[in-house]
């Protein structure tokens, strides 16, 4: 039986977090993850196949912020994946903005490597 392999998009511009998101989602076998550190490259990928699953979105970008990346995406792409925000930004304001923003959900900064599979997934089941 093939199993389904879940695409993630990871825009995140710090290399260490981005590379702890990587290794966490590729010790669960249906995960595929790409990283880009900019909104600007964000959108760029997303003409790129595969389409991704979900988008994990950092808050604080270098070049916007990922309210506006995620306006940007629906503005480019009305059949926009869904998406999350895996961020430090997570007082109430803050998450309420989020969820207004269409955004799935909110993973906090820090966040569990070993649950970050199991947060991802029921993420998207809420969809």
């Amino acid at each position: 039986m093939l199993q389904h392999i879940i695409h993630v998009l990871l825009v995140e511009d710090d290399p260490d977090i981005s590379a702890i998101v990587t290794l966490a989602l590729h010790m669960a076998p249906d995960f595929s993850v790409v990283a880009v550190p900019t909104g600007g490259d964000a959108i760029n990928h997303l003409s790129v196949a595969p389409r991704p699953d979900i988008i994990l979105i950092d808050n604080n970008l270098p070049d916007m912020d990922g309210v506006a990346l995620a306006s940007a995406i629906r503005a480019a792409d009305p059949d926009m994946p869904p998406f999350a925000f895996l961020t430090a930004s997570v007082r109430q304001a803050d998450h309420d903005r989020f969820v207004a923003s269409g955004a799935l959900g909110v993973i906090a900064k820090p966040f569990d490597p070993i649950s970050l599979a199991t947060q991802v997934r029921a993420l998207l089941r809420s969809t």
